[in-house]
């Protein structure tokens, strides 16, 4: 049997064929699908906008992360923004090929466990059996996770529009630390630790941050992969006035394909034949806002306007791209990356420009040598390269990767082009490894503020 294609295999299930606890691809593709997550709905008000971007985060996270996803909540309760506006919770579940039911009774107690918001008393009874129960909180700018035990109180601030990012962040965040308690690497706590991630002051604990009341009025998205999607993702939960007066440029030349659901948010299972960019386009077209498509890749020739006011956010995976940045003309671009291994899936870095050094000068993007991936040293890698040699070493050489960490980049992308326009400081970089919970930043060099228009914050 033939390795399988690039274009099908799962990215996150990926992880367990490179990390050599299990002796074949197939065996590692089985194990994921036999993983399974709770989701439970806690007793916040459903009409507020933060409860539900939390909500519909952990499900589509978690479904990408897991092989099974089971939901409790309100199948009922209608939304009222984001990319599922005006559908019901239990169309939300449907869609993304979870399944929703009424309590734990018939869910496997290993299973972890997402809270958002509080449990009523009967599904405390159920939640106190069960070794990993989390709860996701959110307030203002902060993101946190921490075990259910230890949260009580903590899941305040729930005024809608208040706090979007942050439940965006700590609902992926909590999908993150319910997949390491299942991966169990030795000496990993996730899953038995509080983490905290502020979006308004990264690395730094206790400020609050103002009301998010303005965002960027314009966009320019670089790739619509892992991260390009996960932006567009958290762009559509913002509370604009107008979105109609919201510009969003699309760009991108690849079509979907099955394995791209895995790592994007608006990938579905099973993606027609339809470039990146029209599937981008359909889910901010249904919420108003304006966008244009580019189907061509970022070239020495592209320039923008001086007077151009998008914010650009590059997701890409190639170095050539990077190195344009700074050439192109944008007022303000931000680029993010993600390690493509198994030990550094999770991990994140950001840099914005106008900077202290142009792209074409970043050392860490000086051009390197094509050189031929390297087969990991497990049993399933193995057994690869004796069936096939070619596709072992296709398949080393493509990124594992994790819906989930798209999600919480994207937070920290979009919070960094939001601040400044709140009177916040900004980050040449940061750098974050949500698996040891090392936080990196370098203050900004150079001023440069977007323009600005005003969120609906109440």
């Amino acid at each position: 049997m033939n390795a399988p294609s690039t274009d099908t295999v799962h990215r996150t299930a990926l992880l367990g064929a490179h990390e050599g606890s299990h002796p074949t691809l197939e065996a590692a593709l089985d194990a994921h699908a036999a993983t399974g997550i709770v989701v439970v709905a806690g007793t916040q008000p459903g009409q507020h906008a933060a409860f539900q971007a939390a909500l519909c985060t952990a499900i589509a996270t978690a479904v990408r992360a897991f092989g099974k996803t089971r939901v409790v909540a309100d199948g009922g309760a209608m939304l009222t923004a984001g990319p599922f506006r005006g559908r019901t919770v239990a169309d939300v579940v449907a869609c993304e090929g979870a399944t929703l039911v009424p309590d734990l009774q018939h869910v496997p107690t290993h299973w972890p466990v997402l809270l958002l918001g509080a449990p009523d008393p009967v599904l405390q009874q159920s939640l106190s059996a069960r070794p990993v129960v989390l709860r996701a909180a959110w307030n203002r700018w902060t993101a946190s996770v921490r075990p259910a035990a230890a949260a009580a109180g903590v899941n305040e601030n729930m005024e809608n529009g208040e706090g979007i990012l942050a439940a965006l962040c700590a609902a992926a965040l909590g999908v993150h630390e319910a997949f390491g308690s299942v991966q169990g690497r030795p000496g990993s706590d996730a899953g038995y630790r509080p983490t905290t991630l502020n979006l308004w002051s990264p690395g730094e604990e206790g400020t609050a941050g103002p009301l998010l009341t303005h965002a960027p009025a314009s966009w320019w998205l670089v790739g619509l992969g892992h991260l390009g999607q996960a932006n567009a993702w958290v762009l559509s939960w913002l509370p604009y006035t107008d979105p109609t007066g919201v510009c969003v440029v699309l760009q991108d030349v690849d079509t979907a394909v099955e394995a791209n659901h895995s790592t994007g948010m608006l990938t579905p299972r099973r993606p027609a034949q339809v470039r990146k960019t029209r599937l981008v386009a359909a889910s901010l077209d249904r919420l108003g806002f304006d966008t244009r498509i580019v189907e061509q890749r970022l070239n020495l020739d592209t320039r923008v306007p001086r007077q151009d006011t998008h914010v650009a956010l590059l997701g890409v995976d190639n170095l050539a791209t990077r190195r344009m940045i700074s050439g192109v003309g944008w007022g303000l671009a931000i680029d993010a990356g993600l390690g493509a291994g198994p030990a550094d899936f999770n991990a994140i870095q950001i840099r914005r420009f106008p900077a202290a050094r142009p792209s074409d000068q970043v050392p860490a993007w000086a051009d390197s040598p094509a050189s031929t991936p390297v087969l990991p040293r497990s049993g399933a890698f193995e057994d690869l390269s004796q069936r096939d040699a070619c596709g072992a070493v296709q398949l080393a050489g493509t990124a594992v990767g994790a819906a989930f960490v798209g999600v919480i980049a994207a937070c920290l992308t979009i919070a960094e082009a939001t601040r400044q326009l709140l009177g916040g400081t900004s980050l040449d970089v940061l750098s974050l490894h949500l698996g040891s919970a090392d936080l990196n930043v370098a203050p900004a060099s150079r001023a440069s503020c977007p323009t600005a228009v005003r969120l609906t914050t109440g």
